[in-house]
């Protein structure tokens, strides 16, 4: 698929791709933080909203402030995502790629946020807390995406408006981020009551007695390991392909390092237990490697190239 559009030679200027990467920053952070609140169940941290004990200064206990943290987190990320758009459609309106991503993304973050407020008042479903992650991540790729045009067109205003997935680097890049969304929002669904697995990361290759017994958890460990494979072919197409670019193969090697980071934070909590400082090392890992793998995908799809 090759969609080419026109964009008029528009340069985004410093400002307006700072303002971008900026919303992307933001909405990365605001992912990790609410896999740190659902690994750490600090949900429960704040009983009310969007108040915590009714008062606007939450008291100084660690699940309080992890969940409050989150909170003020996205009362700034959503802002940024407005501003992005609206600037966007201003000075950029011809530059598809850049402006669509930011729109679809605005109704999927006011989703969070309501979400977000009934898994504080009521709880979640499982299916529910599945759409939840789901338009979590959707947003996050939305707004990556937007991040890697934004830079792009800013180095080189001349770039058509295009996305190909005719090179193979595109078409893998796409594969793993596809496949680890699937991942992940497949955690929810086979995790028990209170499992860590229904948080953003990776299975910890074993069976875990409280979530889903027989096949769907043996579902989900045989796609983590055709993930991690897929993970390694990037990595390694990156730094053997001549034609592959610094900045593709910059976010490569970060899905790469946040994808090993990950492995080597589950396997110290799988066997000598979990403590603060891991939980958040590891659901921040995962995080990142989703959002290298979205950069990936914007680079090379832009590029038309690999």
């Amino acid at each position: 698929m090759n969609t080419d559009l026109s964009a008029d030679g528009v340069l985004v200027s410093r400002r307006h791709r700072d303002l971008v990467v900026a919303a992307a920053a933001m909405t990365t952070l605001l992912i990790a933080l609410g896999g740190i609140v659902c690994a750490t169940e600090s949900s429960t941290g704040c009983p009310d909203w969007p108040g915590c004990y009714g008062r606007i200064v939450p008291p100084l206990q660690v699940n309080a402030l992890i969940e409050y943290i989150h909170r003020l987190v996205a009362g700034l990320t959503t802002p940024l995502i407005l501003a992005s758009a609206w600037i966007s459609w201003r000075r950029a309106r011809t530059i598809r790629w850049l402006i669509r991503p930011l729109l679809i993304a605005i109704p999927f973050v006011l989703a969070v946020i309501v979400f977000g407020a009934f898994a504080v008042l009521t709880g979640l479903p499982t299916l529910v807390a599945a759409l939840d992650l789901s338009s979590a991540l959707i947003t996050l790729a939305l707004v990556v995406t937007a991040a890697a045009v934004a830079f792009t067109r800013h180095a080189n205003p001349s770039l058509p408006d295009r996305f190909s997935t005719n090179g193979s680097l595109t078409r893998l890049s796409l594969a793993t981020l596809g496949a680890t969304f699937v991942l992940y929002v497949s955690g929810i669904l086979v995790a028990g009551k209170g499992s860590l697995t229904r948080c953003v990361g990776w299975p910890f290759w074993r069976l875990i007695p409280d979530d889903a017994p027989g096949w769907p958890q043996m579902a989900r460990l045989g796609l983590a390991a055709v993930v991690a494979l897929l993970i390694a072919a990037l990595v390694v197409r990156a730094w053997q392909d001549q034609r592959v670019s610094a900045a593709q193969r910059r976010a490569a090697t970060v899905a790469g390092l946040a994808f090993l980071l990950e492995m080597i934070v589950g396997v110290i909590m799988s066997s000598s237990g979990s403590t603060l400082l891991l939980l958040i090392t590891y659901v921040a890992a995962g995080t990142l490697l989703f959002a290298a793998l979205v950069v990936l995908v914007g680079l090379t799809g832009l590029a038309g190239e690999g």
